[in-house]
């Protein structure tokens, strides 16, 4: 997990403060570069691990619920001016780097989704996700899933 993190940062360093807590995405309904498996049941061990490898020094973990956990991480000086100044963004709430794992009960078990982008807050309010999918990271957090014991979509 800590390797994902590190790729997606690199990956994203050369490229609202609202809540962004919803329920999880129906099977095939995920967001450009998220990644989704089913679990046979409730996968604690993953929602813990997720939560417990979120611990460098500009990282946070919110767990709004059992659902859902996230990590968001600060990006460095100038990465973060690069995306306000590309992304309209505002200085009063910095972009923010991160990972999310929800899930929900399904008839064909528990779905999980796995994904990543940076959230850029806007002058105007609210907040804008940006997303520069990868298929190295793609690959990764299928590989992070199945390892959990998932089957990827």
């Amino acid at each position: 997990m800590r390797w994902v993190m590190l790729t997606f940062a690199v990956v994203l360093t050369g490229c609202a403060e609202a809540p962004v807590s919803r329920v999880a995405p129906t099977a095939g309904d995920a967001a450009d570069g998220a990644q989704q498996a089913y679990f046979p049941d409730y996968p604690s061990n993953l929602f813990v691990a997720a939560a417990a490898v979120c611990d460098g020094p500009a990282q946070t973990v919110i767990q709004p619920s059992r659902n859902e956990v996230r990590c968001e991480s600060l990006p460095d000086t100038e990465s973060a001016a690069a995306l306000i100044l590309q992304f309209n963004g505002t200085v009063q709430a910095l972009p923010k780097f991160v990972i999310t794992f929800t899930g929900r009960d399904t008839s064909l078990g528990y779905l999980v989704t796995a994904d990543n982008y940076i959230r850029v807050p806007q002058r105007s309010g609210g907040a804008q996700q940006v997303r520069f999918p990868d298929i190295s990271v793609s690959n990764e957090m299928t590989a992070l899933l199945r390892a959990a014991g998932g089957q990827p979509l």
